[in-house]
């Protein structure tokens, strides 16, 4: 038995009576930021859901590059 992770799922995902804008229309509306911001949460939803790491791992991850880049940031 084959088993479908839930990205092959594609459309089927979407719960009953909601709909999803399409990729290509998605990345032709949204400008490069946003696209990024998308792509980035995209990829880490799928490493959560995944196990590649937890999101108690990303939330660290995620707090000490925000530290450095506060730390870049302040006056001196």
């Amino acid at each position: 038995m084959t088993m479908i992770s839930k990205a092959e799922q594609g459309d089927e995902m979407i719960p009953a009576g909601k709909t999803l804008v399409d990729y290509e229309e998605a990345v032709k509306k949204l400008s490069s930021e946003e696209a990024f911001r998308a792509t980035v949460y995209a990829m880490n939803t799928l490493l959560i859901q995944n196990g590649f790491y937890s999101e108690e791992e990303f939330r660290f991850q995620f707090r000490q590059s925000a530290q450095k880049q506060m730390r870049k940031k302040k006056p001196r």
